[in-house]
């Protein structure tokens, strides 16, 4: 792989290109939500760090060093990343094995690269490290990794260089989907890319949920409809519906619940950049904007649900319980 095998992030790749150019050691720590690509970018910046004839485009991918890299050979690397028999990173671990490795000469690279998820280290774990972070060898340089900024102690961030991935754009999710889901119809891809907030982790996940997403563009549909529904399209269709996916009952309110905060949140405030169904946004806004809609109502319709939800928690009547939901809902919202 190379620079240009990973999607977007264009500004990022053009200042790691120039890192590895000028060959800087010290400590850069890669920022970004869960599921935004830190731990590729990590480590092919780590494999053209150590590659003997790097490129703009990165690593060259031929070389002894590359070679190694790819087959999990070289010693020069060493990656800190989840634990499997514990949450966080012992502090123990950093002192054994981080501490001392860092004042070694590399054996076959240039550099010697240290991966470390910062999501997995405790404040003393992070403490253990200040001085390699601080004073590390010319030949060294610790790529950190971190999904939530403001677990990272104020002393480490001030020794490293962010680079913080920025949300990538839908055409490039699609793109990343195709390569990592094959076989997701282009329908799901669609849906996956609107709702990740720019995030490919989270548009993989969606889309392999597969006859999920089908499920909830249904309930979105239906609870739009609602509010202009005749009695018998509720009493029949709708409640049909619901008992079609009685196994899903609780799914099903749940995403209903999903679709009310979003009304929520676009009537108190028109154009809210991040909501749930980002599919649905138009006809969302459009019924948000209704003089018939607003938060109290929004209120008794997720009273509606959770009452709902009671109800099948003791077994109750699901057709009634069901009827009884969405008819309320559609008396809060009807014109």
């Amino acid at each position: 792989m190379a620079f240009s095998d990973l999607t977007g992030q264009k500004n990022i790749k053009m200042r790691l290109a120039a890192a590895v150019s000028e060959r800087q050691s010290g400590t850069f720590m890669f920022t970004g939500p869960l599921g935004s690509g830190r731990h590729s970018f990590a480590e092919e910046f780590a494999k053209a760090l150590m590659c003997e004839n790097p490129g703009q485009d990165g690593a060259c991918g031929k070389c002894p060093c590359c070679t190694y890299f790819d087959a999990g050979t070289t010693p020069d690397i060493v990656r800190v990343y989840q634990p499997s028999d514990s949450k966080n990173i012992k502090v123990s671990y950093i002192k054994e094995n981080v501490v001392p490795e860092a004042v070694l000469r590399p054996q076959f690279s240039k550099s010697k690269v240290f991966i470390i998820d910062c999501d997995y280290l405790g404040t003393e774990s992070q403490n253990a490290l200040l001085k390699s972070l601080e004073e590390p060898p010319a030949h060294v340089v610790f790529i950190l990794l971190s999904s939530n900024r403001d677990m990272v102690l104020d002393t480490v961030i001030s020794r490293a260089t962010e680079i913080k991935l920025e949300p990538y754009t839908r055409e490039e999710i699609l793109s990343i989907l195709k390569r990592n889901v094959p076989d997701c119809p282009e329908q799901t891809a669609q849906i996956a890319s609107a709702n990740c907030a720019g995030i490919p982790g989270k548009a993989i996940e969606i889309a392999k949920q597969g006859e999920d997403i089908d499920l909830k563009r249904m309930v979105a549909e239906m609870l739009i409809e609602l509010p202009d529904a005749t009695y018998t399209r509720i009493l029949y269709d709708h409640a049909e519906f619901m008992g079609e996916h009685k196994a899903d009952a609780v799914t099903v309110a749940s995403d209903i619940l999903l679709l009310i905060d979003d009304l929520m949140r676009l009537k108190g405030m028109p154009g809210y950049k991040k909501i749930n169904y980002e599919d649905f946004r138009t006809k969302l806004e459009k019924l948000a904007a209704s003089p018939r809609v607003d938060a109290v109502k929004l209120g008794h319709c997720a009273t509606a649900v959770k009452d709902y939800l009671r109800a099948l928690e003791v077994n109750s009547n699901f057709d009634a319980a069901s009827c009884a939901m969405l008819l309320k809902i559609h008396e809060e919202l009807k014109k």
